[in-house]
């Protein structure tokens, strides 16, 4: 009888022991798992709104498009500098420059070769884009614009190309650079409408396709 239950002792002893293995892997299998170790299921995974599917199961990283280039033609920029003599100051709402459409305020631009009409009175005129751009070097230093004053606030302003047979663009920014609408296209018979807010400060405009030099808004209180 001793010799039977020493045999199975060994044998339950023996049976424990290969069983060890087999519970550890299993164990670290679900721990390794739920962790996420370099080359499980779960390797890449991105928070909710970060990733995309893929067929494979894997996460895969959404990459973010670059914004799209600057509608400017690069070749045809002009200078920043490129700012003509102020003739004169004037209310644009007073001028009638801004317009009530239901509780919008409008203002409407009007391209013409070389200019915004309603900001320059000078009848420069050319027949392409780089012969206004040469143009404009040649002769900005004598010409003048009728700088607008504005109250602050919120306003559409819509480029009206009914002349120029090729696009025109347009670009609004601060007077620091900080660019606050640029648009391509506006070619003949198309139109260009972008909402801005304009806090109190100066701003360039420019139909930077056309080309045209740069125009001054300063958006004041009290300009109404």
């Amino acid at each position: 009888m001793a010799a039977l239950r020493l045999s199975l002792l060994a044998l339950l002893l023996a049976l424990c022991a290969c069983s060890l293995p087999g519970r550890s892997s299993a164990s670290n299998a679900t721990l390794f798992g739920a962790a996420g170790p370099e080359g499980s299921a779960d390797e890449g995974a991105e928070p909710d709104g970060a990733a995309d599917p893929h067929p494979s199961g894997r996460a895969l990283t959404r990459v973010v498009p670059a914004p799209a280039p600057h509608p400017e033609d690069l070749l045809l920029r002009l200078p920043s500098a490129m700012q003509l003599a102020a003739a004169e100051t004037v209310n644009a709402e007073r001028l009638g420059r801004v317009q009530t459409e239901g509780d919008r305020r409008v203002i409407v631009l009007t391209p013409l070769p070389c200019r915004i009409a309603e900001q320059e009175a000078a009848p420069q005129e050319a027949a392409d884009r780089e012969s206004c751009r040469s143009l404009n070097m040649a002769t900005f230093a004598a010409r003048s614009q009728q700088v607008w004053t504005l109250a602050p606030g919120r306003y559409t302003v819509r480029v009206v190309n009914r002349q120029v047979g090729w696009p025109v663009g347009l670009w609004l920014r601060s007077d620091r650079g900080d660019s606050l609408a640029a648009e391509g296209g506006g070619t003949a018979g198309e139109t260009i409408e972008v909402e801005v807010d304009l806090p109190p400060g100066n701003y360039l405009v420019s139909l930077p396709l056309l080309p045209t030099p740069d125009y001054l808004w300063k958006v004041e209180k009290g300009a109404r």
